[in-house]
């Protein structure tokens, strides 16, 4: 396990020397992404005026916006769970030239194929509150679909040591979440005969 500060945009060299389980601290341009902007972008090809050359870190977050004067400023950044958005995931890579996801909880197979082909990785917060993450937003840049909501519109962010995030998928087809539960399940029996529960099973709520 390593840990890396990286600048964005992120480069294939940068995401691609990722491993599962790696810390990551990042600087630079942020988006953020819910369900409205990936499904206009996916199914309508409408895009906010925003350069993804050099902004390819995205984050699968609603955030709680505040307005000061004439400026914004984020009072939590707790991101959503990045599983929601799976079907859409392999597009949105393709279409927008996305290194990194930000998120919680993983993503399916068609996402993590899309990840070795095009060079992505997903990144989960670390012990970092919604108020610390939003701490580490140095300044709102701008902000596009305001109409569609504070949660669902798409913020542009400069962040600072913004993390730690942990890798999750890498480029390589290495799943952290997968590793763990098969580690867990491994232990089952283990666990079972020592507390003598080798009967055990869960109830088929499908019956």
């Amino acid at each position: 396990m390593a840990t890396k500060r990286l600048t964005i945009p992120l480069s294939q060299e940068d995401v691609r020397g990722l491993k599962v389980g790696d810390i990551v601290y990042l600087d630079g341009l942020i988006y953020t992404a819910r369900s409205l902007f990936q499904l206009q972008v996916v199914e309508q090809d409408i895009l906010p005026p925003i350069d993804f050359s050099r902004l390819n870190v995205m984050v699968h977050i609603g955030p709680v916006m505040k307005k000061v004067g004439d400026s914004w400023m984020p009072v939590s950044m707790a991101p959503t769970s990045s599983i929601r958005f799976e079907k859409l995931g392999p597009t949105i890579i393709k279409k927008l030239g996305v290194r990194a996801f930000i998120g919680k909880t993983t993503m399916g197979e068609k996402t993590m194929q899309a990840m070795k082909e095009y060079g992505c990785v997903h990144l989960s917060v670390v012990g970092v509150m919604g108020n610390i993450f939003a701490k580490q937003v140095k300044r709102v840049v701008e902000v596009h679909n305001l109409e569609l909501g504070i949660p669902e519109a798409t913020w542009v962010m400069e962040v600072e040591n913004a993390g730690p995030f942990i890798v999750d998928i890498d480029t390589h087809g290495n799943n952290l979440f997968h590793q763990v539960n098969a580690e867990v399940e491994k232990r089952f029996d283990q666990v079972y005969e020592k507390y003598g529960l080798k009967d055990f099973a869960y109830t088929n709520v499908g019956a």
